[in-house]
């Protein structure tokens, strides 16, 4: 078994596209949009007898204190999906004693899948589960500590391999309603890739943080992801914009990537919102998705505690929970790390 580096975007996307996890921030493409924002960036593959068993993304992030840094793959390594759980254990080992001869990193941030890598704890606390990789009475022989990241524990999917007319019935009778109302009202949604509707959308996003109380990214990281080009057929990043008398009143940020359509971000003004173009933006876009062939809707994280309106907005569209992989940390220099979580815990009394 060796690593070594990956440049190859082709190659990179298309093994992305029939593994697991399914997820595009492992994708050649998030690498190249996070290299445009001065982020560094590195790309390695798992091979073992020519053969492709992992890629990773490997991203170097350098603490606010002390000069610090650790190496994060954020939901990865990608798998190739007919591995065992032990030889992805072997090849997390061998990632491990990789990354632990680069630059002296405190530790590395992944994500396995989680019945490789979960203490009786959390399989007692359900707090995880996947079932397309669980494998009864395997446990990993040593626990990382769980990462205390932002991300939520779970998203919501809508399969769009039913009839529309089911995906319709599976919603509630309030989103339903709304979405009827848009559109009797004359709210329409075009779709676009210019810069232009980008910046409007930027201005909605501004009055939209303003009103939740949350720290937006600035312009260029949305240009970024908008214009940066994708390797394979069909994945796109396009604009939703719901328009009222030739007005942008709110507008979504959607990602076309593989098989699944992933729900970014969205926008909406201070006036208008008796209109309710983001339920129909929404609508639009499942029925958009479904059209092109895609199979999932994906709106991206769901978290009652943390993001209570905008959750219940999006379980009001139906589909069913799916949690994210677990997110650990494997020390590389124990000391610093012991440190480093001490530090951590303090700052949180």
């Amino acid at each position: 078994m060796r690593i070594e580096t990956c440049s190859n975007q082709e190659e990179w996307e298309n093994f992305i596209a029939k593994n697991k996890p399914n997820n595009f921030l492992q994708s050649f493409w998030w690498g190249e949009v996070l290299k445009k924002e001065g982020r560094q960036i590195e790309r390695f593959a798992v091979r073992k007898n020519k053969k492709t068993l992992a890629l990773f993304l490997l991203e170097k992030k350098v603490m606010t204190r002390g000069g610090f840094f650790y190496f994060e793959s954020l939901w990865g390594p990608v798998w190739l999906k007919s591995l065992s759980n032990l030889e992805v254990a072997e090849g997390l080992e061998e990632i491990h004693r990789f990354i632990g001869k680069k630059d002296k990193g405190i530790f590395w941030r992944f994500s396995p899948p989680a019945s490789t890598l979960i203490s009786p704890r959390d399989i007692e606390s359900n707090y995880y589960f996947e079932n397309d990789f669980l494998e009864a009475n395997f446990c990993w022989n040593f626990f990382p500590t769980m990462a205390k990241t932002r991300p939520p524990k779970k998203t919501l999917i809508i399969d769009l391999n039913q009839e529309e007319e089911r995906i319709l019935s599976q919603m509630k009778g309030k989103t339903r309603y709304n979405i009827k109302l848009a559109i009797k009202k004359g709210v329409e949604v075009v779709w676009s890739e210019k810069e232009k509707d980008l910046k409007t959308f930027f201005d909605l996003h501004l009055v939209t943080a303003e009103r939740g109380g949350f720290k937006p990214h600035n312009f260029e990281h949305y240009l970024n992801i908008l214009k940066t080009k994708q390797a394979l057929p069909g994945n796109k990043v396009l604009l939703a914009l719901a328009k009222y008398d030739g007005k942008v009143i709110c507008a979504n940020m959607i990602l076309f990537f593989n098989q699944t359509v992933f729900y970014l971000h969205g926008a909406s003004g201070n006036d208008g919102r008796n209109l309710m173009g983001p339920y129909l933006l929404h609508y639009e876009a499942i029925k958009k998705a479904k059209a092109e062939g895609f199979k999932n809707y994906d709106f991206w994280g769901v978290d009652s505690s943390k993001w209570a309106g905008v959750s219940r907005f999006k379980e009001g569209f139906g589909g069913h929970s799916k949690y994210y992989q677990p997110i650990y940390e494997w020390p590389l220099l124990d000391y610093y790390y012991k440190m480093y979580t001490w530090y951590r815990k303090f700052r949180e009394r």
